[in-house]
């Protein structure tokens, strides 16, 4: 999935990226062709967006009434299929594999939807060694079509910025971006959300039985060192379950006026014994009578805290940590400057994706958090 979302945002020409998404998808289910429908509003049809395989060009003249066939079924119902033998299907018609000059065995459907509202579907077709679909097929194309529709309406956005300003390629890319990141985070948010729900529970049974184990054990010392290490790594996926579980939960915010002194408090608290053992000095700058702004006082504390951590992190043999807040216009800026290591120029671009960390311990959430707070509060980070 992190390497279909980096295909995803690999270009800014939304049918290299939707031909790149599905070759990625085709080879990883090893299937022999794919394709995607787009919803015409107007008209209430759809039509090949894209479409794989050797008789794709015919393909792409294939317009489906809302309802028609298994794709025109998926959008309207916004339920997914899976069709191991077309033959057995009654919605299937084999007019299209006749136009194309496909053999049309078996197939996976999968609607496109955006903000609740379908917008088209992909669908998978054939597995090349004879084999039924499963469910991880089903699954990893489901996470797949929720950043293709994003893809899709953002390219719509693109393509309207286009014409409307007269932006340099450069500029239009760091426009783009600002649109997609929230919604991608957001697809990438629900897919983890079941992954961490699926991990949590049997981690947490290795771990108690493990404890059960050794306390039951006398005193052979090398196999309660075996089972000090399991119990160790179990607590880790615990906590790298609550970090994604805790991403998933930041998706919007509950915003109501608030004062952002006491948020600053209670991070600065919560970091000094860390920044005592490191021997890093904390000063701050705090503007007097600053303003109640409208936020979420405990996702905004969470962002602050991944910051103020971060910094921490970066100075283990001690140094300087500054914290300034102070009034700009109608809003408050907040900055954080340490005496750190800092981030290479050439990872700038990527400290806001997901899973991407230089640090040895964490699931690489932190900052990813951090962004999609401060978008959810439309500020700038």
């Amino acid at each position: 999935m992190l390497k279909f979302s980096s295909l995803i945002n690999s270009s800014l020409k939304i049918e290299d990226v939707l031909n790149n998404a599905m070759q990625w998808a085709e080879e990883f289910i090893n299937a022999e062709a794919s394709s995607i429908y787009e919803l015409d509003v107007e008209k209430d049809e759809l039509f090949i967006r894209l479409a794989r395989g050797e008789k794709k060009e015919p393909a792409k003249r294939i317009r489906l009434k809302m309802g028609e066939g298994i794709a025109g079924r998926v959008v309207q119902t916004g339920q997914p299929m899976v069709v191991q033998d077309v033959l057995q299907e009654k919605r299937f018609s084999d007019r299209f594999d006749k136009i194309i000059g496909f053999k049309t065995r078996s197939m996976i459907c999968v609607p496109l939807i955006l903000r609740g509202n379908p917008i088209g579907a992909i669908q998978i077709l054939n597995k090349k060694n004879q084999e039924p679909f499963n469910q991880t097929d089903l699954e990893l194309l489901t996470g797949m079509a929720q950043q293709i529709a994003v893809a899709m309406e953002n390219a719509k956005l693109y393509n309207r910025l286009e014409k409307q300003f007269e932006l340099t390629t450069q500029e239009l890319k760091i426009a783009q971006e600002k649109l997609i990141r929230s919604e991608r985070l957001a697809a990438i948010g629900n897919l983890v959300q079941g992954i961490a729900h699926e991990i949590r529970n049997p981690v947490m049974t290795i771990g108690g039985f493990a404890q059960r184990i050794k306390e039951s054990l006398n005193e052979d010392k090398g196999l309660h060192e075996y089972i000090d290490i399991i119990m160790g790594e179990a607590a880790r996926l615990e906590r790298l379950v609550k970090q994604v579980r805790e991403f998933a939960g930041i998706q919007s915010a509950y915003l109501s006026p608030d004062k952002i002194e006491p948020v600053i408090d209670r991070v600065l608290n919560r970091f000094e014994p860390m920044s005592e053992r490191q021997d890093v000095k904390i000063t701050t700058h705090i503007e007097q009578e600053l303003p109640f702004i409208i936020m979420d006082s405990s996702q905004i504390e969470i962002a602050l805290a991944n910051i103020v951590e971060n910094a921490l992190e970066s100075m283990h043999d001690g140094g300087k940590l500054d914290l300034k807040a102070r009034r700009d216009n109608d809003s408050i800026l907040i900055e954080v400057c340490d005496t750190g290591s800092g981030i290479a120029q050439e990872k700038l671009d990527s400290v806001y994706d997901p899973f991407v960390t230089s640090k040895t311990r964490g699931a690489g959430l932190g900052l990813t958090m951090f962004h999609q707070i401060i978008m959810n509060h439309h500020g700038r980070p």
